[in-house]
């Protein structure tokens, strides 16, 4: 009669140790982008992403490691990334949309579904859709574009990024910080790595 409230428990300790994980990582991820910003839209939105994760409220939720991941151990480029290695596999990914391999090329994260996002500034609640975008080795994210601000700040892999107003494909690798305005078209094609990116989006 005891087992399920058990095993809810454990669930509860496994999502709460990568949920604190995740965190730390989101923290470092902010530190570099306020170092990589350029331009006041981008320290703004450092700013606003510190604000959210000011506060740490945890969410429960199951680690769903998509077949996408198989190339995980060659996410590696930076520290930041070998760090993601350590609690990749328990977040709650899903597969995109905009894609119809189901996982098996390319993963998604929700960092909403892991921490509380929601700030209160000046008064007013500000919510960014914050997570990380995983792309398997030589696979495609399609071009495609939404109204929404869009910021990429890239953990690993050398790969093809559309971005911004460029209508070819350039050669990125990690460490750069990539921002999209509203409708600009954008994809990214991963090189012989895997291409893994935090990404923002605003209104």
């Amino acid at each position: 009669m005891n087992q399920p409230k058990q095993q809810k428990l454990t669930q509860t300790q496994a999502a709460t140790q990568v949920a604190n994980h995740c965190h730390g990582f989101l923290s470092d991820c902010i530190r570099a982008i306020d170092l990589c910003a350029e331009t006041p839209v981008l320290c703004d939105i450092a700013k606003r992403l510190r604000s959210q994760i000011a506060t740490k409220k945890i969410k429960i939720f199951e680690a769903n490691p998509l077949p996408a991941l198989a190339h995980l151990s060659l996410v590696k480029d930076m520290a930041l990334a070998k760090r993601f290695q350590t609690f990749a596999k328990g977040l709650p990914w899903d597969y995109s949309p905009r894609t119809s391999d189901k996982g098996t090329e390319l993963a998604v994260c929700d960092f909403g579904r892991v921490l509380d996002m929601d700030a209160v500034v000046d008064g007013l609640m500000d919510s960014l859709d914050v997570g990380v975008i995983y792309v398997d080795c030589h696979r495609e994210y399609p071009l495609h574009s939404h109204p929404p601000h869009e910021l990429y700040f890239l953990i690993s892999g050398t790969a093809q990024w559309r971005y911004g107003k460029h209508e070819e494909y350039q050669t990125l690798t990690a460490g750069n910080l990539i921002h999209n305005e509203p409708n600009d078209r954008h994809g990214v094609i991963a090189g012989h790595t895997p291409a893994l990116a935090l990404y923002a989006q605003w209104s």
